[in-house]
This record gives structure tokens, sequence and C-alpha cells, in this order.
């Protein structure tokens, strides 16, 4: 592994030559530009030096990446942000916009705390899939490929650092890498850094494990080395005499790998068969295949272990054939065949396309496979668990806009999954029914919310609870859109549906009864319910009311038919103008009544849901009373139609402390 204190020579006085070190490094990676690199280590030299050779370190692998300059500025000031050195507005002073975007994205990343589990049983069942919900909504976050690459190498570097960390510190970073990081760069297809943290994070959890592996190759190191370079050399004669120019070279198989073969497969060391391997790199996709008909007439080649990665890529886009064949020694040895491009993309993944420019050069000079490519990286990074693993590439992408996702976090650290569009309510049903079921509200980030909330990735939510709360029957009218996700929708029908049907047909017929006494209609009980039935698709009373209840029938959409058909719908003005012109119509007024228990911001919440619904309030007044504490709010508001006169009064009946919504008589046709 790269150390840095070697890699970089010092000056006289004994500091880090930062000067050589850029120089070095823009020789090796000439897309990197030098001037901005050599501020870059002369400010940190200057400011904070006791953070350069660190930042160095973690800029040599991004560098390592052929990423761009500005890719590499954001490694050199990462740990500046990470530990609060500097500010975003200083550090874009000192590396420009781009480079500190990035610098600030990556370490918008810092997950260790999302790891830390909770007792609560309500939880319980959610921690199997907890890791994979972190790994999710880090994807999630991800719109620049540099910036997961940027990661990953600071994830190596942390690795690197923690053997000289306390056990349980060592052990939660190797953990975290583990689970979160090498998934996410074997997605990436960024294989140098994937076995690094696979085999460190091994060393550190199974420490047994790791150097029992180690001692074991260790002892037929030297042997296993001359094999594999006979072997090489071997193959560039084969190749060379059928007129195929390639590079071959050898490679020893990473620990980690040994190890998860050796499990999976009940298998000692001896059995896994590409411990030792040889890389054919040839020219063409035609060399691949002729090269593969040479190996396998040379060697016998060992059944079931061909791999024709090339015509069937896996699902992060790496593409080689394996196979593995009896050497003439009798041990036998792994060959992989691929193109040179293919090689490229295999080592550094994402990062071996990402040709960088700016504004409208980029645009015109990006290439249409590589746009889709990535893509097609992101859409496996997010949704590859969610469509269990689809082997269509059409497929996946079909499904892009369908499966769109928000990761929300509690106060614990859990993350949690749920479908984009999603509301408060939605999260606590997500939690738990119980949850669900006594749900008020919500606080995120600090600010209390109601249940009809929509969530957004990244939010942290803490559900709000009323021990006497139950299911309300707005939370499954549509209109209202309280709930989104058909998994808490299916909770609290089930809820209704789990009543008698004498309690359903009656829960059905207050609903509508008591929503003809709030707007005011005159109507007799029997007329108003004979109308509404004859505005469904439903002939019995009893199924009818069970429908309204279970919500299986809208009453919104119901009672606004009935309205109109009743000539009760709120007046509409037409606007004057000049004669001959047709004018636009303006929504009618209308004045509501709210009674609920006078507390701190009541006003303030019904303003806000009128706001929310685009209602226009045009006064407003409210009168309470000493003695019980109740307070009268009368409302003068621009309405649309019935529709949202309806979504209007039932949300504010939703909200806390509220007893009653009524649209006084004056008001009505």
């Amino acid at each position: 592994m790269v150390n840095v204190r070697q890699a970089v020579p010092t000056t006289a006085d004994g500091t880090l030559d930062w000067a050589a070190w850029v120089t070095r490094i823009v020789a090796e990676y000439p897309q990197l530009t030098a001037q901005p690199l050599m501020d870059c280590c002369a400010w940190i030299q200057q400011q904070h030096a006791d953070q350069l050779a660190v930042s160095l370190e973690l800029a040599e692998l991004v560098a390592e990446l052929r990423l761009d300059t500005a890719s590499v500025l954001a490694a050199l000031a990462y740990r500046l942000v990470r530990t609060e050195r500097v500010s975003k507005a200083d550090l874009q002073t000192q590396i420009g916009a781009e480079a500190t975007e990035l610098v600030f994205s990556v370490a918008a990343m810092a997950t260790t705390s999302l790891l830390e589990m909770s007792d609560s049983p309500m939880l319980a069942k959610e921690q199997q899939s907890q890791v994979e919900n972190v790994k999710r909504m880090l994807a999630s976050m991800i719109d620049d490929a540099r910036v997961a690459a940027i990661k990953l190498a600071e994830r190596v570097l942390a690795l690197r650092q923690a053997k000289d960390y306390e056990p349980q510190r060592r052990q939660r970073i190797a953990q975290e890498a583990g689970s979160i990081f090498s998934p996410l760069a074997n997605r990436l297809g960024i294989w140098h850094l994937k076995w690094e943290l696979e085999d460190l994070s091994l060393r550190y959890l199974r420490e047994d494990i790791y150097l029992g592996i180690a001692k074991q190759l260790s002892q037929k190191r030297q042997q296993r080395e001359q094999q594999v370079a006979a072997m090489t050399e071997h193959v560039v004669a084969l190749l060379r005499d059928q007129g195929i120019s390639a590079e071959v070279e050898g490679r020893a198989k990473n620990i980690f790998s040994i190890w998860r073969k050796m499990q999976a497969k009940n298998i000692p060391i001896e059995e896994v068969y590409d411990v030792r391997a040889v890389r054919i790199i040839v020219e063409s996709l035609a060399d691949c295949y002729v090269a593969l008909g040479i190996i396998h007439t040379t060697w016998q080649h060992l059944p079931g272990e061909f791999d024709d990665y090339i015509a069937m890529p896996k699902e992060n886009g790496y593409q080689s054939i394996h196979t593995a064949v009896t050497a003439d020694d009798g041990h036998t040895l792994e060959v992989q065949i691929r193109t040179r491009q293919m090689h490229e993309d295999a080592e550094l993944g994402v990062c071996a396309h990402w040709a960088y420019k700016s504004g409208a050069q980029q645009a015109a000079d990006e290439d249409e496979s590589f746009a889709a490519k990535m893509d097609w990286l992101r859409q496996v990074i997010e949704w590859h668990d969610e469509l269990g693993g689809a082997a269509n590439l059409n497929a996946l992408l079909y499904q892009q806009t369908s499966q769109q996702r928000v990761f929300i976090t509690t106060p614990k650290g859990h993350v949690l999954d749920l479908a984009s569009g999603a509301t408060v309510l939605d999260f606590a049903y997500r939690v738990h029914t119980d949850l669900g079921e006594q749900c008020v509200g919500g606080v995120i980030n600090g600010v209390q919310v109601p249940v009809q909330m929509r969530l957004q990735t990244g939010q942290q939510l803490e559900v709000l609870v009323d021990a006497q709360q139950r299911p309300k029957r707005q939370w499954l009218e549509p209109s209202l859109k309280i709930l989104y996700t058909h998994r808490a929708r299916a909770k609290v029908a089930s809820y209704f549906r789990a009543r008698d049907t004498s309690d359903l047909v009656l829960s059905g017929r207050v609903l509508l009864i008591d929503f003809k006494r709030k707007l005011g209609l005159a109507h007799s009980d029997a007329d108003f319910i004979k109308s509404c039935i004859s505005h469904s698709s439903y002939s019995e009373e009893a199924s009818f009311f069970c429908a309204v209840a279970t919500g299986e029938l809208s009453y919104i959409e119901l009672l606004t038919q009935v309205l109109e058909s009743q000539g009760s719908s709120i007046s509409v003005v037409p606007q004057p103008g000049l004669p001959g012109i047709e004018t636009p119509e303006f929504a009618g007024a209308a004045t509501l009544q709210v009674v609920a228990m006078n507390r701190a911001g009541l006003l303030n919440d019904i303003t806000q849901l009128l706001a929310a619904w685009k209602v226009s309030l045009m006064g407003a007044s409210a009168k309470v009373s000493n003695s019980s504490g109740q307070a009268i709010i009368t409302l003068e508001a621009e309405l649309q139609d019935n529709r949202q006169l309806l979504q209007v009064m039932s949300l504010i009946m939703l909200l806390k402390d509220v007893e009653d919504v009524t649209r006084l008589a004056a008001d009505a046709s």
C-alpha cells in the first residue's frame, strides 16, 4: 500500500516536498493541471501543515483513479472540511467552486453514526435491512460519479490509518467499510479500491482468518510467483506464435475473495482454483475469443469454471472472459481475457471514462454511449436490490420512473426507505402499525409538521404520537394525499374492516350526516343519504356505508357530486370586463367557523394549511372563552369549488385540538 511519507521527498529542513510530489503526479497523469495543485498544496502547507501528509495520501489515491484536477483538489482539501478548519466560502476562494462542491458532497456522505443500532422493539425488524438502506441512501445522494470515487478513496485511507486506533473504533470503521463501501465500489466497478477495502476490513474484523490465509499463501509465495511468471511467459509465446499482440500479467487473488470462496463452497484453500491467475489484455474483441481458443487447446479447462462476462456482462458493467485450466505442472490457473478498454473499465470502473470538461463543450463532446452507461450505473446502484437483481438492462431502465425512493433517518440513526411521495404518516406506519395509528404529526429537522407532509431524502424525522389517537377516515381519502404508500393505506383500511359490519355502517352514515351539518345543508337526513347513494355504484345502504367507512369510496368526490346536483355549489361570479369579451371566472367566497381548544400556534397552523392548498384567506377573527379555553375562529376564504371546500374542511379537522369545522349557513346557496 502507498505510504505518502515515503512517496513524497522531503526538503532540507525535513518538510514534505509537495512541489516535487505535484510534478511527479502531473507527469504520471497528464489530465491534471499543475498550477492549481501547486497553489492548493502551498496553502495547506502554510495554513494547515499538520494535515499535509494525509491530504497528499488521499490526493494520490484519487489521482490513481484518473480523475480530473477538481477531484484531486477536493481530495487535498477534504480533511480541512471534515475537521471544520475552513468555511465553504474561504475554500471556494482557494480551490474554486467545482472542487468545493465536490469536497462538501463527499463530506456529506459521512455515515458512521448511521450504523448505530437501537434496541427499540419497533425497529428490531428493520435492523436486518439497515446497512442496505444506508447503501441505497448514499447512492441516491450521488449525482456526480466523482463524489462516490473520492469517498471510496477516503474510506481506503481511513482503513489504512485505523491500524493505529483503539480496537473498538478500528472495528467500527472496518464494519462500515465492509458492509457499505466495498459493495459500493463493486457496483461502480472500481476493483482495486474494492479489494483493499475488503482485505483491510477482514484483517481488522477477523484477524485470525486473515493471517491464517496469508500464512498459507506466504508459505508458497516464492513457488507461486515462479509458477505465475513461467505461465505468463508461456502464454505470451503461445499468443505471439498465432499472431496475437497481447499484454499478459500475473496476479494473486485477494485474501478476502479467497476466504469468501472457501466459505461459500466449504472447501480448503487448495481447492480455490483462481489463487494463481494470468490476465491477457488484447486489442480487439475478436482477439479475446482467439486467445480463449489457444488457452483451451493448450491446457484442459476445468468443468464449471468458465464464465463469459463479455457476452453477458455483470450488473456493474464488468466484462471479461474467465476460465480455469490445469497447467503442465498440475496446478490450476485462472485465465482472464479482455480488451484494453475492458481492462480500464474493470480496474477503474466509472472513473475510466470520465472526461471532465466544462459547459457546452462537455455537452458537445460527451459520448452518447458513455452517458447511457452513466445512467445505467446509477440505476444499478439505486434499484438493483429493489428489483431483485434484474438481468435485463432494458427492464431496469424502464422501471426507473416508478421505483423512486426517499430515505429518511430516525433520531436513533436508522435509515428507512419509502416510495417517493410518502408522508409523515406513511413513515410512521413503516416503522410500526401502532406508531402509525397514534401518529398526530412529526418533527422534521427540528420543525413540527402535519401528518400529510411530504418527505424528502436526507431528512431526519421524529414521529409525534397521542395515546388517544386512532386512525381517521380522512386518512384514506385519496384527494387529501395524507397516505401515499400501499402498505400504510392497507393497514388503515384493515383497521376499519376489522370492525363489525354494524359499526362500519354506522361510521359511514355518521361521516356523511356530519358533513351535511358542517356544510349547513337544509335537506333531511333521509333525502341527503338517498342522494348520496344515487351518485354511487352501490344500491344497498349497508354496502354503501361500509365502502365509505373503509375508504373504498371517496367521500369528497361523492359529496362534491351531490352538492353540485342540488345546486349547493359555491357561487362563481364573473369578473367585470368589456362587452363581448369572455372574462375569466373567479371562485366564490366561503366563511368557515373552526371550534377548537385554544393553544399557541393554532391560527398559524390553519393559515399554513390554507397556503399549502393555495387558498386565499381574505379575513380571520377569533374569540376565546376564558372559562372553557375554547376558541372560535372565523375564516373568510376564496375557494375554487366544492371539492376544495371539502378538502380544506377535512384537513382542518385533523389539526391538533380542533373539535369542529362548519361552513356558516349565510354563505350556503
